[in-house]
């Protein structure tokens, strides 16, 4: 995708932000008395061994944090709803991973959480994730509608897996009542495929090619085909970057950006050999595996996120439609974009 440029007869609007940011620069790069400031900020993130991690692992890697004076703490949490309790009360500085109603109920009671930044979605034809099925169903189900009746891996009731479920027996004529859902952590979900717990199921790098490998799972639908673009994960920020300190929000945000940009240019050697060290999987088999898309700018698609509220609205699992400007922030990733272009920074 390409990267986003700013132009100063874009409006009133784009002013505004330009003279946000350099407020924010300003105030980050001097202390009183005209002397540079130089205090490394730690900051602390989720961690998880997963791809769609990649543009943050590229960018602690290649330096970009450490360029606007951060250090990351790596914070390993089995899944994203775990982080935002922790992001409200300011144990968590930034949040990363998929969303559930848990999200949305917080912003309902007030909590100081936003969705900031794109961290993985539904890409082309051949990214991720992937619907497949277990190898003794081969010949069996042939296509989606196959599928009722069968058991199928979710990680959780309302999560993104629940709700790419939904869009896909519903573009197939089918509806989650046809078929039996399976509570699983994601890690199992080959193991469950390949016992029979579970009869399909959407796997990410690099599950999707272990299982087709090992020839436990065989591949029966590309979502790129009937949803793409469709949020997979995210980046949240807390009341640390939201209210206390909305320029280090900024400065990783810039950091997180050039990541992105560097994480779109593929599976290359260097990337992949750094989403190798960080999920502690072989290179070869991260090169094979898809590669998830990613906005380069960052940007959030409020209206998918919308769409998604209300469907678990529907459901009864949220009990508020929270106004979008609750629930997503766009700024910070406007703001860092636009002091990138102002840095010629690539």
């Amino acid at each position: 995708m390409p990267t986003r440029r700013m132009s100063l007869s874009g409006g009133p609007n784009v002013v505004k932000r330009v003279a946000a940011v350099g407020a924010v620069v300003l105030a980050a790069a001097f202390v009183p008395g005209g002397a540079r400031a130089a205090p490394i900020d730690t900051v602390r993130i989720v961690y998880q061994a997963f791809q769609s991690y990649g543009a943050l692992f590229i960018a602690d890697r290649e330096g970009f944090f450490s360029a606007e004076r951060i250090r990351l703490e790596w914070v390993p949490l089995r899944t994203s709803a775990e982080a935002i309790p922790l992001l409200a009360q300011g144990k968590l500085d930034v949040g990363a991973g998929g969303i559930s109603p848990a999200y949305f109920n917080a912003v309902s009671r007030g909590l100081r959480v936003r969705i900031v930044a794109d961290k993985g979605h539904v890409g082309p034809r051949g990214g991720v994730p992937v619907l497949m099925v277990r190898r003794g169903l081969a010949g069996v189900i042939k296509t989606v509608a196959d599928l009722k009746g069968r058991k199928v891996a979710i990680s959780g009731l309302g999560d993104l897996g629940h709700y790419l479920w939904y869009r896909t027996l519903t573009a197939h004529g089918l509806s989650l009542g046809d078929v039996t859902l399976v509570t699983l952590p994601l890690p199992a979900y080959v193991a469950a495929l390949e016992g029979g717990s579970v009869d399909a199921a959407f796997l990410t790098p690099p599950q999707d090619k272990q299982a087709a490998e090992a020839g436990m799972a065989f591949t029966l639908a590309d979502p790129a085909g009937f949803m793409m673009g469709e949020p997979l994960a995210f980046l949240y920020y807390g009341p640390t970057f939201l209210e206390r300190d909305r320029a280090l929000g900024l400065r990783f945000m810039v950091a997180y950006l050039r990541g992105l940009r560097q994480y779109n240019a593929g599976p290359t050697e260097r990337n992949v050999s750094i989403v190798a060290e960080y999920t502690k999987v072989d290179p070869a088999l991260v090169r094979r595996s898809g590669w998830i898309g990613m906005r380069a700018d960052g940007l959030v698609d409020v209206a998918k996120v919308r769409r998604l509220q209300d469907w678990l609205y529907e459901i009864e699992l949220v009990s508020v439609r929270n106004p979008m400007q609750t629930v997503v922030d766009n700024s910070f990733v406007d703001q860092a974009g636009d002091l990138l272009h102002l840095r010629g920074t690539r």
